[in-house]
């Protein structure tokens, strides 16, 4: 399949997400019948509710997990960092003693 051939992808705003999930919960979960009505495949409306679902029980969102990912990396390099300078000051102690 070439890319010109390719539907543009369909953007849809935070309130319209809500609005399709919210019509799930009112339609006993169903699904299939919410995505029908809407013209969107079923796993894009899946996902929405799974994500809704998710933040409602207190998951972190996205962003949420991007910046906890920053974070970690972060944390590595510093933890790197410090660890080399312990390893560089117990080094040069060590010389002075020597010498």
């Amino acid at each position: 399949m070439s890319s010109s051939s390719a539907r543009p992808r369909r953007k849809f705003t935070p309130e319209f997400k809500a609005e399709a999930v919210a019509m799930v919960d009112a339609a006993s979960g169903n699904i299939a019948q919410v995505a029908k009505e809407l013209g969107i495949a079923e796993s894009t409306i899946g996902n929405w509710v799974r994500r809704a679902r998710e933040e409602a029980a207190g998951a972190p969102t996205a962003e949420e997990r991007a910046e906890i990912r920053e974070l970690r990396r972060e944390l590595d390099r510093v933890e790197r960092e410090r660890d080399l300078l312990a390893k560089a000051v117990a080094f040069f102690s060590a010389q002075s003693r020597i010498g």
